[in-house]
């Protein structure tokens, strides 16, 4: 069976696609959650990352929580995430986001 994303998040899941196109390295998938958190709702960036990453959607979201919390990643570190979704058309979606 085939599981397909919703339309509504094609076009975030081609943005981390393009900035990670190997997957998101441990030390990006933080920052980047910290990055995406207050342009998207808390259940469609919890989905599109766990349909990206495999990850269970409760961890994901859980991860989500964290960054907002106890585990906020260096702004350095959120920059490079941002410097990498730039070279994707990240502010294009932006404004497609609003």
């Amino acid at each position: 069976m085939q599981i397909t994303i919703a339309p509504y998040l094609l076009s975030t899941y081609k943005l981390i696609q393009c900035a990670f196109p190997n997957g998101i390295e441990t030390q990006d998938y933080l920052p980047l959650l910290a990055l995406l958190y207050d342009e998207m709702s808390d259940r469609n960036l919890a989905e599109v990352v766990a349909y990206y990453t495999t990850k269970h959607y409760g961890v994901v979201l859980n991860d989500m929580y964290r960054v907002r919390t106890t585990d906020v990643p260096k702004a350095s570190a959120i920059d490079k995430v941002k410097q990498r979704l730039l070279v994707c058309s990240y502010e294009e979606w932006l404004k497609e986001a609003e």
